[in-house]
């Protein structure tokens, strides 16, 4: 048995593409292909926007998601079969620089997801790209349903005209909190400032209007935060 070599393998991608090789994909299976990446990122984009936890829902990254599994199923098209035309796409992506941040590490994940199911129907693989995607759809719809009850974390900045009465406040609010620690505390003449770090269900926040009713609370303020302070 011949051993087939690097080279053999360049000399067929060479004759392929001066024979014109890529005249095997019809425009039936272009459609088909494009088609196909299209419902199933529409698919993403409805589990994206149903799943979504931020706050600032953002239309045009979920369209983009759709506009990503296509782009990707053309390129998989146009370099499948084609050693290449394989190493020319890589060259020419690479010269490209992404600079958007991607803040949520989840908008990542739906990003790779619309990749994948573009690289699968761009070789014709319908299998994998419906199949991955329902499985993918009920993981994230579990795994946000179960987590609609864990407690949020929240910054507490307390503004007290009488230090003494410190203990008191805290004690108040270690009961209604499910956790909470202090953060910093600050000390002047016009009184204490101590901001903690609290965990509690937002709907378990109405503790916050019997604070206003102490004497000593001059001013009580309640944030969400993602654990980093420079982001508040």
């Amino acid at each position: 048995m011949d051993q087939v070599t690097f080279a053999d393998v360049l000399q067929k991608s060479f004759i392929a593409m001066s024979m014109g090789s890529t005249d095997r994909i019809t425009t039936l299976n272009i459609l088909l292909n494009i088609s196909m990446s299209f419902f199933v990122g529409m698919f993403i984009f409805f589990i994206y926007k149903k799943t979504y936890q931020g706050v600032l829902y953002q239309r045009s990254f979920n369209i983009s998601l759709v506009l990503a599994s296509t782009v990707t199923s053309m390129i998989i098209m146009t370099i499948s079969g084609n050693l290449i035309l394989s190493l020319g796409m890589v060259g020419a992506l690479s010269i490209v620089r992404f600079r958007t941040p991607v803040k949520d590490s989840m908008d990542l994940v739906f990003l790779f997801w619309a990749i994948s199911v573009g690289i699968a129907n761009g070789v014709g693989y319908f299998n994998i790209s419906i199949v991955g995607s329902i499985m993918i759809a009920v993981f994230m719809l579990f795994l946000t349903r179960s987590g609609k009850d864990v407690a949020d974390t929240f910054l507490l900045v307390i503004q007290l005209s009488d230090s003494s009465k410190e203990d008191n406040v805290l004690n108040e609010i270690k009961q209604k909190a499910d956790l909470f620690s202090i953060k910093s505390k600050t000390v002047s003449a016009a009184g204490t400032e101590i901001t903690l770090e609290i965990k509690t269900n937002q709907e378990q926040t109405g503790f916050m209007n019997k604070l206003q009713t102490n004497d000593s609370v001059i001013r009580a303020t309640l944030v969400t935060y993602d654990q980093d302070l420079s982001s508040v």
